[in-house]
């Protein structure tokens, strides 16, 4: 059976006349009439019989248009329903954080703040489905600005949250870390690579005495000298609301770069936007004082 064919029959069906059927579907009687028997050929019944100038429904017939109105109302429906979901498409802005969660989350508060029709699809690995915008760690540095690729990178400098009482002692080498517990924030895997590899150079591997999923957590317990913690100038925030201190490391240049990267052909309008966004809400991060200083 073919869909056309089940519409031809369906306005038959309905009209119970083949003539005004044809000029209905604007096309010719014969042409009609001979759709019909192909469907009854196919179906092996007869599906409508002739009473006087008009046509009738067999029980047959009666009992596929039974079945296949409401399929038919089902299809006429998917343009709109399509077309709906289009609308979403295009006001979805699907996003891989990979770094700087909560800065990046910051952005998509304030963004949906003024945008509230706008829908995120957010996962933390870009590998695992389709992404527009890509926010992540790259293990090279590069100055702050667009390559040739479009991507934004942004440059920040890596210190060491530590109790405030021994903040006074002024910055510290990696060496002085070497014995020190570490708490750490769980999940931040590209940052634990850069910091793992600087202390490797230093001769030594970071012993994570805690780890813990929320930043608030991590602080507290840095500020209780549970331990030592490392911790990036501007994305992860400040330490103010703890009594952990952030401190400078001698060495240099200690500091990873996080890339805003979109992803290749063009983006949807929601996805363009809210990427120009996403740089500004970096940029005016960025240009805040930092703790660790000029």
């Amino acid at each position: 059976m073919e869909l056309q064919q089940l519409r031809y029959f369906d306005e038959v069906a309905r009209t119970q006349h083949v003539t005004n059927s044809a000029k209905k579907l604007n096309v010719a009687q014969p042409a009609l009439t001979q759709s019909i028997r192909r469907l009854e050929h196919e179906l092996g019944v007869p599906l409508l019989e002739r009473v006087g100038r008009n046509v009738r429904l067999t029980a047959c017939g009666e009992a596929l248009e039974r079945r296949i109105r409401p399929l038919l109302a089902t299809l006429d429906d998917l343009p709109e329903e399509l077309a709906v979901v289009a609308g979403r498409e295009q006001a979805t802005v699907h996003l891989a954080i990979e770094s700087a969660s909560g800065l990046a989350v910051d952005a998509i508060a304030a963004y949906r703040a003024a945008h509230p029709a706008a829908r995120f699809v957010v996962t933390q690995e870009a590998a695992a489905r389709r992404w527009d915008l890509r926010v992540r760690t790259v293990r090279t540095t590069h100055e702050d600005g667009a390559d040739a690729s479009g991507s934004r990178r942004f440059e920040e400098r890596i210190g060491v949250a530590v109790p405030s009482g021994r903040a006074a002692s002024g910055p510290l080498t990696l060496a002085d870390l070497a014995d020190e517990p570490f708490i750490c924030l769980a999940g931040s895997r590209a940052f634990r690579a850069v910091c793992d590899d600087a202390c490797a150079k230093a001769g030594f591997a970071p012993r994570v005495a805690f780890e813990s999923d929320s930043p608030a957590v991590v602080k507290n317990m840095i500020g209780l000298g549970l331990g030592v913690g490392f911790w990036p100038e501007r994305s992860w925030g400040g330490l103010d609301d703890s009594s952990a201190r952030l401190v400078g490391l001698r060495e240099e240049p200690f500091a990873r770069t996080l890339e805003i990267a979109s992803a290749a052909g063009p983006l949807n309008e929601e996805a363009a936007a809210f990427h120009g966004f996403l740089v500004s809400f970096f940029e005016d991060r960025w240009r805040e004082p930092s703790p660790l200083g000029a």
